[in-house]
């Protein structure tokens, strides 16, 4: 931990740029924040850390030491943008039954163009632009050229354009005295959503979302403090708060930090947050596996894995050096089993054919499980407009912390991940002669295969004649 806590001291990190950014544009907004934070209730004498500017956006930073297991920060519930925030608004009834993170990107909005907003501290805190892919330039998204990462932008991009007429056709063209065109713009929305899924943490996601002021300013590092809590009976009153605790020592001036999602992948995080951690990178590919429809067995296959807790369709996280894992090995197997291997699908043996299925099954089920896989990263690697060794020669020069940074770390990820896999699958595919298959272990647990894998049928009769 010794490199992330040099990155997280400011007086380390932050260039003399930055620190006159602060002086200049952010302390307006830093202290507005505070001031307006502490007027809802958070005990300013209890917190220990403040906003301060991190590059081009407000984070937080410790004012005090810290010691582990210190509390950093106390939010009170009064000071979160939840439903029932957007309930009580103007705009309340126009969207009780929106889903809740449709509501709240809305009251943003609202209170966005509101210029005596009792949310105007908070508001003013917010990034103009959030750097998660869904607001970069299309020259920017080039750099996602041929990435997974890149086609999840275009999904989530449709979805919010289709989202977004379904509103202007339900609720914004019959009250445009509430929602404005120019306010309520496609291009705002899009804004406002990428905030809202760029701020929220658990446990306040999903249908209890809120936003929590000061609170979101924490900074993402990788295996830094698991995350806020929600805690009731905020100082002895009634009432919630969200916490921070320290899972370390924190110096004064020190950036303060969490995991923002320790089982994600830095794609996944760069599109959810717009965030990447490069001390500490977490590359991979998400693998979708489906049962091919066309299989004559289609239905056996998909009770197999129903019995076993799996769906038809299936997505595995493909890393880097690290060997695929074995679920999805077994899924392989079993959407190539055929032909005369295809006994194992027979209702005798149903509740043993997944754990067959973790083993090598038989040559010619094993070698078609290697083909697919062979054929599918060597084109995956091949939709990608740079090798690893250019993007590895790009970090070098590319500016640090910027979106062509965090767009080259998200590729290289990608692919050394595919890169990894490949290696695995044709290093094993040379070995197919030395496996051990479902027939030879069968013959074994029979005590008909001796360890050397000879047959031990003759002296079996022979012992039993003497």
């Amino acid at each position: 931990m010794h490199a992330a806590r040099s990155r997280r001291g400011n007086k380390l990190c932050c260039t003399a740029q930055m620190q006159a950014q602060a002086v200049v544009t952010a302390d307006s907004a830093a202290s507005q924040l505070m001031g307006w934070v502490t007027e809802q209730g958070a005990n300013e004498s209890k917190l220990s850390c403040r906003p301060a500017m991190y590059g081009s956006s407000l984070a937080l930073m410790t004012t005090r030491s810290v010691a582990r297991g210190e509390t950093l920060f106390s939010i009170p519930e009064r000071a979160w943008i939840t439903v029932q925030t957007v309930q009580q608004s103007e705009i309340g009834s126009f969207v009780a039954d929106l889903e809740p993170w449709v509501q709240i990107a809305l009251f943003l909005l609202h209170e966005r163009r509101q210029p005596r907003s009792e949310w105007r501290a908070y508001l003013d805190s917010l990034p103009a632009e959030p750097d998660t892919p869904l607001s970069w330039t299309n020259g920017e998204l080039e750099w996602l050229e041929g990435t997974q990462l890149l086609g999840s932008v275009y999904d989530y991009r449709q979805f919010f354009e289709g989202r977004y007429a379904e509103l202007e056709a339900e609720v914004f063209a019959s009250a445009r005295e509430v929602f404005d065109e120019q306010s309520f713009a496609y291009l705002e929305f899009l804004w406002a959503v990428s905030v809202v899924r760029g701020k929220v943490h658990a446990p306040l996601d999903g249908e209890s979302v809120a936003l929590v002021p000061f609170a979101d300013l924490v900074q993402h590092e990788r295996g830094s403090t698991p995350g806020w809590k929600v805690q009731s009976g905020f100082l002895g009153r009634s009432g919630k708060a969200v916490t921070l605790e320290a899972d370390q020592e924190y110096a004064a001036g020190e950036w303060v930090v969490m995991d923002f999602g320790p089982d994600k992948l830095d794609s996944q995080l760069l599109l959810d947050y717009g965030v990447l951690d490069p001390a500490s990178t977490q590359g991979g590919f998400l693998l979708s596996l489906a049962l091919a429809e066309g299989d004559r067995f289609f239905d056996d296959k998909a009770d197999v894995l129903d019995l076993n807790g799996l769906a038809e369709a299936e997505q595995f996280t493909l890393l880097p050096n690290v060997e695929p894992p074995k679920e999805m090995l077994a899924f392989l197997r079993l959407n190539n089993l055929s032909g005369a291997d295809a006994f194992l699908l027979e209702s005798l043996f149903r509740n043993e054919t997944w754990g067959h299925m973790l083993a090598p099954v038989s040559m010619e089920n094993e070698q078609a499980v290697f083909q697919s896989m062979i054929k599918g990263c060597r084109e995956a690697l091949q939709g990608y407009a740079t090798t690893i060794d250019e993007d590895l020669a790009l970090l070098r020069t590319v500016q640090k912390g910027g979106r062509e940074e965090m767009a080259v770390r998200a590729r290289l990820g990608e692919k050394e991940a595919l890169d990894s896999t490949l290696r695995f699958f044709e290093e094993r595919f040379a070995q197919l002669d030395n496996l051990e298959y479902y027939q030879e272990r069968r013959l074994r647990s029979l005590g008909l295969l001796d360890d050397d894998g000879n047959s031990t049928y003759d002296d079996f009769f022979k012992d039993g004649i003497a």
